[in-house]
């Protein structure tokens, strides 16, 4: 697990600072959102996982500057309380299982989206700081028997996405703030039709998602807590852990040091 861990943190740096088969391509820039596509090797691995039939997907990424210090920015990201407010496609979101103390697998799912079906998605995410204090979370598609594939979904694989939080040189209230995304969205937009849709909306959910990020963070500077989801009765339990990984996560970062094993609530 820990080299998984290792590769996928890898993949994310090397790839948000070299690009693909070609440098990063600027698609737009919106209210300070630049976006930059690129496509991903066939044959490239991805913590020992190759690309393959992903690769006629672009790979965006987008960079922004966030008015919030990195610590601020982390914490919308460290359990899934606050994710319906950022990111609009998620509607349902569990953990699955906490490998170590930084690392979880998740499975989400997303309503329809025009002409495609509903997805959902089994997702390893890794949470790291790196020497400089750069925060980090990454994220690869994972198989895991809590979350077999069903006939109300279609699965979707995120091949490597991740966000890299650090501080605005010279000014440490404000974050310089990087997401990456490279998805296989599976069944029809697979197709020569549906690759050309998704390809020509790659720059929307990106922007989409920090504008959200931005809007928790207005909300929170102005003291208006966040909207209360509902939650079925029987994942309280569930909750309740996603909740001490989250802080045990924030008190790594706090004191500095990495734990590499979970407490006995979590297991």
């Amino acid at each position: 697990d820990d080299e998984v861990d290792e590769g996928l943190v890898e993949a994310l740096m090397t790839t948000i600072e070299n690009g693909g088969e070609e440098p990063w391509e600027k698609i737009c820039e919106t209210d300070g959102i630049k976006v930059y596509k690129t496509r991903l090797e066939h044959d490239k691995l991805i913590a020992g996982r190759p690309v393959g039939e992903a690769s006629k997907f672009l790979c965006v990424k987008a960079e922004a500057v966030l008015d919030a210090s990195p610590a601020q920015v982390y914490t919308l990201f460290v359990d899934n309380t606050r994710v319906r407010e950022y990111n609009e496609f998620c509607k349902q979101i569990k953990d699955l299982e906490y490998m170590n103390s930084t690392t979880k697998v998740t499975w989400s799912a997303s309503a329809r989206i025009g002409p495609f079906k509903e997805r959902d998605f089994v997702t390893r995410v890794h949470y790291r700081t790196l020497k400089d204090e750069t925060l980090l979370v990454v994220n690869r598609a994972e198989d895991h028997p809590g979350a077999p594939e069903t006939d109300r979904y279609l699965r979707m694989e995120i091949v490597i996405g991740g966000n890299v939080m650090k501080p605005v040189p010279g000014d440490a209230d404000k974050t310089s703030f990087i997401m990456l995304t490279h998805v296989n969205p599976g069944g029809v937009a697979g197709t020569r039709m549906g690759t050309m849709i998704m390809n020509s909306a790659a720059a929307n959910g990106p922007i989409s998602f920090v504008q959200g990020l931005r809007d928790c963070l207005k909300r929170d500077a102005a003291g208006i807590p966040p909207p209360v989801w509902p939650e079925p009765q029987d994942e309280a339990q569930d909750h309740a852990e996603e909740i001490a990984f989250g802080r045990l996560l924030l008190e790594s970062m706090v004191t500095g040091k990495l734990l590499q094993t979970c407490p006995a609530a979590i297991t």
